[in-house]
C-alpha cells in the first residue's frame, strides 16, 4: 500500500485530470495506490473484474493470449492511463491481461464501490463512458496504424509515445518489437536509419531520443 492522500500525477494528466472535482474526490476516497513489482501480474485474460486500475508511475502492459503460447502484446501503458472499466460495468470476464512492465505505482478503486456509485447516481456514468470512449479511440488509433503505416512510421510513433522528458524509452527492442507486430530483424531494419541519422541511440534495455523534430517528420509516412 501506498500514501493515500492525493491522486497525483493522476489528477493532473489523462482521463482524470479532466474530471470534475467532486468526481475526483470521490475517487480518491474510495481508492488506494498499490505497487506492483515489474513483471507482476496485475489481472489476467478471463478474470472477474474486481476493480479500476490507473497508472501513476512506472509501465504497464496489455496482452492478449490468441493462437500461440506467446500472448499478444497490444500496448504498453504509460503514467495517467486507465484500465479496467468496461469488464467491470459490463459485470464481464477481463478481455485481457494487465502486467507491470516496469515497476509500477497504481490507483486501484474497487468494482463495488464503482457499481454502488453508478448504482446510486446514474449521471456519474458518463465519466466511465468518457473513459471508455478515450480507450476505444487508442485501440481505433493503433490498428490504424498497423494497417495504414510503414514499419518506420510506427516506430517513430511509439518513440515518440513513450519517451520521457529526458528522451529515454525503456524497453527492449524484443518488446517493441512485440509492441509493433514486428520480427526483431525488421525492428531493427526500421531502428537502423533512425540511429545512423542521429535521432535515437540505443543502449541495453533503452532508447534515447535525441531529435523529436525528425520522428515527427516520419510518423504519417505510409
Amino acid at each position: 500500500m501506498m500514501c493515500n492522500d492525493t491522486l497525483w500525477p493522476l489528477d493532473e494528466r489523462g482521463w482524470l485530470a479532466n474530471q470534475p472535482r467532486d468526481f475526483q474526490a470521490w475517487m480518491l476516497r474510495n481508492g488506494r495506490w498499490q505497487h506492483y513489482a515489474a513483471g507482476q501480474l496485475i489481472y489476467d485474460f478471463g478474470d472477474d473484474p474486481d476493480g479500476l486500475y490507473g497508472l501513476g508511475a512506472g509501465a504497464l502492459t496489455l496482452t492478449l493470449p490468441l493462437v500461440t503460447d506467446e500472448p499478444v502484446m497490444l500496448h504498453r501503458a504509460e503514467p495517467g492511463f486507465w484500465l479496467g472499466e468496461s469488464a467491470l460495468l459490463a459485470h464481464a470476464p477481463r478481455a485481457v491481461a494487465l502486467t507491470a512492465a516496469t515497476d509500477a505505482r497504481v490507483f486501484r478503486v474497487p468494482a463495488a464501490r464503482i457499481r454502488a456509485l453508478v448504482g446510486g447516481r446514474p449521471a456519474a456514468w458518463r465519466h466511465f463512458y468518457e473513459l471508455s470512449h478515450l480507450n476505444a479511440s487508442l485501440a481505433v488509433t493503433l490498428l490504424g496504424e498497423v494497417l495504414a503505416l510503414t514499419p518506420r512510421a510506427r516506430l517513430a510513433r511509439i518513440l515518440l509515445r513513450h519517451a520521457g522528458g529526458d528522451g529515454r524509452v525503456v524497453a527492449r527492442q524484443d518488446e517493441l518489437a512485440r509492441l509493433l507486430g514486428m520480427t526483431r530483424s525488421s525492428l531493427q531494419r526500421a531502428l537502423a536509419g533512425l540511429t545512423e541519422g542521429g535521432a535515437v541511440s540505443g543502449g541495453y534495455g533503452r532508447l534515447v531520443v535525441h531529435d523529436r523534430a525528425a520522428l515527427e517528420a516520419l510518423r504519417d509516412e505510409a
